[in-house]
């Protein structure tokens, strides 16, 4: 096996290391997909996807080589602890002129990187970084496939993150749960319920992919949790061209983020039973 990266692009390693700190909140083990084309970072709660994002390598890496397990199976995945490697990449801010990235063997597996930062002398410095991982042997992959994505009720356009995320942090002093729903007519709303008061957030005339349901005044919803809702907010530091909320009856949503076609986000978000 053999994997060996490298970035270049400030904005390519912005964007990177803003995933892996997003990722890094959300959990405390993830896993990594490394094929030809692609890196996928994986994150899974009880036995479900959570978070699935694809990367495409031509758009983040200037160098990009890797060497699977067989000519076959030309994939490698890893699992570790992302605040590590986040925190390794805490120095791409510091006007960071390139990364390089590489599975390593010291005593165990590590993701090693090599950041070179901007000198005012005429030698650059270079920061080193070990990142311990465990290599996935092929039988467990299966539990580490991307998720299979089912047909939903209703598929809908969701207004700008930074205006959802602005109301849902006042909802969040007054629930724990959140209720979103759609309908037919591009009306999408969010709504929490108190002691003494239901209160409710409507937009109107947003773009409906699909839509199960014949009557149009008929909404889908589901009830999540709005704590695990407001993490998907941080999302928007990558500045998504469009998200989509994908909902099925009472059961789930799935929120679709993408970025022209280099990164692609897959977040998913159990129902609550009530």
């Amino acid at each position: 096996m053999k994997f060996r990266c490298r970035m270049v692009d400030v904005v390519a390693m912005r964007d990177f290391t803003n995933i892996v700190n997003i990722i890094s909140r959300i959990t405390k083990k993830c896993t990594l997909r490394i094929s030809p084309n692609e890196l996928c970072f994986g994150v899974s709660g009880d036995r479900t996807s959570m978070v699935w994002a694809e990367l495409s390598q031509a758009h983040f890496f200037i160098e990009y080589t890797m060497n699977g397990v067989t000519e076959e199976q030309n994939e490698i995945y890893l699992e570790f602890d992302p605040s590590m490697l986040a925190r390794s990449l805490g120095s791409l801010r510091m006007t960071a002129k390139s990364v390089k990235m590489k599975l390593t063997n010291k005593r165990q597996p590590c993701l090693t990187l090599e950041i070179e930062l901007a000198s005012l002398s005429i030698e650059s410095r270079q920061c080193l970084h070990d990142v311990p991982v465990r290599v996935i042997p092929r039988r467990e992959w299966p539990e580490h496939q991307a998720p299979n994505i089912p047909e939903f009720d209703i598929s809908v356009d969701m207004p700008q993150l930074k205006q959802v995320k602005h109301i849902v942090e006042r909802m969040k002093n007054m629930s724990s749960q959140l209720v979103l729903s759609a309908d037919k007519n591009g009306l999408f709303v969010l709504e929490v319920e108190t002691d003494s008061a239901t209160v409710s957030t409507n937009f109107q005339n947003l773009q409906v992919w699909s839509c199960s349901q014949q009557d149009r005044e008929e909404k889908v919803s589901v009830t999540i949790d709005i704590k695990t809702f407001c993490m998907f907010m941080a999302w928007d530091v990558v500045h998504p061209d469009g998200v989509k909320c994908n909902i099925l009856q009472d059961k789930m949503i799935n929120l679709f983020l993408h970025l022209a076609d280099h990164l692609k986000i897959h977040y998913f978000l159990p129902s609550i039973a009530v």
